[in-house]
């Protein structure tokens, strides 16, 4: 299964990365994070266990986007 998680925030980015660090194919569209996160990753601060995305699928439009 793909998800697609747009506007990437912090809820939906929370969602998103834990999905995608159990393994899920994810693909987030971000704005004004969008340089930030194709050159850090995505780091998750949780009292549930913190983590870091080193290869996030990060997109800017939402026609680069797969289907």
């Amino acid at each position: 299964m793909r998800y697609g998680v747009i506007g990437t925030g912090a809820i939906g980015g929370y969602y998103g990365a834990k999905l995608a660090h159990a393994g899920q194919e994810l693909h987030f569209l971000f704005h004004s994070d969008y340089e930030y996160v194709k050159q850090h990753g995505l780091q998750v601060d949780s009292c549930n266990g913190s983590f870091h995305l080193d290869d996030v699928n990060a997109y800017l439009h939402t026609e680069d986007m797969p289907k």
